[in-house]
């Protein structure tokens, strides 16, 4: 009986100490969680205020004080029309825009011959810092396009002279002469949405491919991008380059340096990779996913949560404070015209 008793008492005090002894585990596993917690919470705190930071520097400008108000006030600005300026981006989805540069394509632009003057419908040009008709006739159609453009191209930022109206071509910008191309004939079937995104669009071509920002090379080192159709090596700090780092490393080389060569080609890479492009016509090639970027961020509200690698592409322009200015004059100028004249032009 004694040595029952014995036994009886040694198992509980052995399970007392085993308690204890899960007790203090427990507690020990508690405080790894709880610490694990505490540093992730001071990091995100850290990243939080590292994005004040940036958000709160003051900015040189006439229509906001700080990164953060431009930002909010090109949101505002453009709360009105943002439904409508989408729906204007995503006209570059329809199928004769995919057709661009493809051996289906009836309207391309290599064949199309730049030098015959006499295909120019009308052609404005910059005399002293305004945009004058210099040749052919002002079609009514189009009457206040150059006015428009001439007020949303910041040329101290692209190198912009020439607007040129054309019958049966693309909008196109050739960069180095500084020469937009819109088609005289098409524009009437545009609502004025449309046409605000496509100049958008084609501004974006003149601010990402910047002659400033590229040497013309067969060769580039290999912290920079290399568009080897063209010969262009991008600058390290370019806009090309830094957007090239950030989601272009992982593409094949036919994407980066050719663009898929059929319509049915297009279509297939987007469907494949469409939580990457913010539209099927930003897969036609390299310059053509900077521009849509670019529009989106330009023509659509502010999203602080992205979730894709699409969303994160529009958001990467907000990392640049001048560009975050230029958004808010763009939409404050397309506001006030439309409040001012029913039109934006």
């Amino acid at each position: 009986m004694g040595m029952v008793k014995r036994m009886i008492i040694g198992g509980f005090v052995a399970f007392v100490v085993l308690l204890a002894g899960c007790e203090e585990e427990e507690k020990a596993v508690a405080d790894l969680v709880e610490t694990e917690i505490v540093e992730e919470v001071e990091a995100h705190q850290e990243d939080e205020t590292v994005v004040d930071e940036y958000w709160s520097q003051p900015i040189d400008s006439e229509i906001c004080k700080t990164i953060w108000e431009c930002r909010d006030l090109g949101d505002t600005y453009g709360s009105e029309h943002f439904t409508d300026f989408r729906r204007g981006i995503e006209r570059s989805n329809e199928m004769w825009y995919l057709d661009v540069g493809t051996e289906e394509d009836e309207n391309s632009l290599a064949e199309f011959d730049w030098e015959d003057e006499d295909l120019i419908i009308a052609r404005y040009e910059i005399i002293e810092d305004e945009l004058i008709l210099t040749k052919g006739e002002e079609m009514s159609i189009f009457k206040g396009i150059p006015d428009l453009v001439h007020t949303l191209y910041d040329r101290n930022k692209v190198n912009f002279q020439v607007l040129d109206f054309r019958e049966d071509v693309y909008p196109h910008v050739f960069v180095k002469e500084g020469k937009l191309g819109m088609p005289s004939n098409w524009i009437g079937r545009w609502f004025q949405f449309d046409t605000v995104a496509t100049l958008i669009h084609e501004y974006g071509h003149l601010l990402t491919m910047n002659q400033e920002n590229l040497v013309n090379s067969d060769t580039c080192p290999a912290d920079q991008f290399f568009l080897q159709r063209y010969e262009e090596c991008y600058n390290v700090n370019s806009y090309m380059n830094l957007f090239y780092h950030s989601f272009w490393k992982g593409y094949e080389e036919q994407w980066l340096h050719a663009g898929y060569g059929t319509v049915e080609e297009r279509i297939a890479f987007y469907e494949e990779h469409k939580e990457s492009f913010v539209t099927t016509y930003a897969t036609v090639r390299p310059y053509e996913d900077i521009a849509e970027s670019f529009s989106h961020f330009m023509l659509t509200p502010y999203n602080d949560s992205p979730q894709t690698v699409a969303e994160e592409k529009i958001n990467f322009f907000y990392q640049f404070p001048e560009l975050v200015e230029y958004r808010a004059f763009v939409l404050k100028e397309l506001k006030d015209r439309k409040d001012e004249m029913w039109s934006f032009y």
